[in-house]
């Protein structure tokens, strides 16, 4: 008996399952479950979009920072920054490539793309400021400009970056185009004929730099030059001396012909810098000191005409040696014309009016009588002047 109660129990605890009511609750259970996995695929998707839209945020923050075309142009200023020109010059060749720089002239010197020379002709630039121009309609090259100012003046060079393709199929790969190197001509001007032959040594950029030398034709010495740059250069001796001049080097802009420091052809890679010369002070104490060298060995002659002077006295009378004394009246000054002279010749000394004044005791030869003489004589001293940086010559000019 309880086992058919137990029975029983059992079937009318199983039958529930399997009527209306137990197959409604059945279901409701069922349709619950079945509404699960809507929200879940929600979320999925959400968070998908959410992704894609973050990873695009950050493919265009990274194409525009590291992949953009501006940091090309940064990576090549850097290098020139920091004097490392064979980076440099690999930026800039269009192609990666290292090595100099190719096709450049017989004879130009590659002391500016490298160290020292380079690092102090990028400091004068200042703050440089690097910014995109406009791309070309179908994307596949931009400008990037470069600002800077140099001495109170604005500049700028504008540099073009050509797309190459993609990295990882999002992220832009760009490569600068060839960046022409530019000629700069450091050569001196108002240069004495006698100064031609050299040597003469200019500091260009912090290096010694000889821009005469005897094997030189043409005073003047070329360098290669990597934009944007400024190339300074000075010279100093004893006797000739140029004050410092600057040339910016652009690379679409060429400098003002007008301007003091130097001439440029914008249509052109080659430029000229040129060192305007001028006298020490030394040149007109030397000139002087040998001047009165000059006139102190006519004062000294105790003759009527000294020998190679530009004075002299003619009498009949008899004078006694002893007593024939030459002076100068003052203290006669020669005066050097500035560089550039006038006329072919730039070396030049003003024509010297002095006076010479002679002191002598004359005998007539007839009556014997003797008396004291003072003549005084004025005349001018013409003069040639050659001036080398480390020598000056002062040559009277007497028939």
């Amino acid at each position: 008996m309880p086992e058919v109660r137990d029975d029983a129990a059992t079937g009318i605890d199983s039958q529930p399952a399997q009527d209306g009511s137990g197959g409604r609750g059945s279901g409701a259970t069922g349709n619950r479950r079945g509404r699960a996995p809507g929200p879940a695929w929600a979320w999925w998707g959400g968070g998908a979009a959410v992704a894609l839209l973050a990873g695009g945020i950050a493919i265009a923050t990274v194409n525009s920072t590291v992949y953009s075309p501006e940091a090309q142009v940064e990576d090549y200023l850097a290098a020139l920054t920091a004097g490392e020109g064979g980076t440099a010059v690999a930026l800039a060749s269009g192609d990666g490539s290292a090595g100099s720089p190719a096709e450049l002239a017989p004879g130009t010197a590659t002391d500016l793309l490298q160290g020292e020379p380079l690092i102090s002709g990028m400091a004068a630039l200042g703050e440089l400021t690097v910014s995109r121009g406009e791309d070309t309609p179908e994307g596949r090259s931009a400008e990037v400009l470069v600002g800077y100012t140099v001495d109170g003046e604005e500049h700028s060079t504008t540099f073009t970056v050509e797309k190459t393709g993609r990295d990882w199929l999002f992220f832009d790969r760009w490569r600068m185009a060839e960046v022409p190197v530019r000629s700069v001509h450091v050569a001196p001007a108002n240069l004495p004929p006698e100064a031609a032959s050299g040597p003469l040594t200019a500091s260009v950029n912090g290096i010694q730099a000889p821009l005469v030398t005897e094997q030189e034709e043409t005073p003047g010495r070329t360098f290669a030059v990597l934009p944007p740059m400024v190339v300074e250069a000075s010279f100093e001796s004893t006797y000739l001396q140029a004050e410092p001049a600057r040339l910016v080097v652009d690379h679409t802009a060429g400098h003002d012909p007008g301007t003091e420091a130097g001439t440029t052809d914008p249509s052109a890679d080659s430029l000229t810098l040129d060192l305007a010369l001028q006298y020490t002070d030394a040149v007109s104490t030397e000139v002087n000191e040998q001047l009165d060298r000059f006139l102190a060995g006519c004062t000294e002659q105790k003759v009527l005409n000294p020998a190679g002077c530009p004075m002299g006295y003619d009498t009949v009378n008899r004078i006694p040696p002893e007593s024939i004394t030459w002076s100068m009246a003052g203290d006669p000054q020669a005066s050097v014309h500035d560089l550039p002279a006038e006329g072919d010749d730039p070396t030049v000394v003003a024509p010297l009016e002095a006076e010479a004044i002679l002191s002598l005791s004359e005998i007539d030869l007839v009556t014997g009588e003797q008396r004291t003489v003072e003549h005084r004589e004025p005349f001018t001293l013409e003069a040639d002047l050659t001036v080398t940086p480390d020598a000056v010559r002062y040559m009277p000019n007497v028939p």
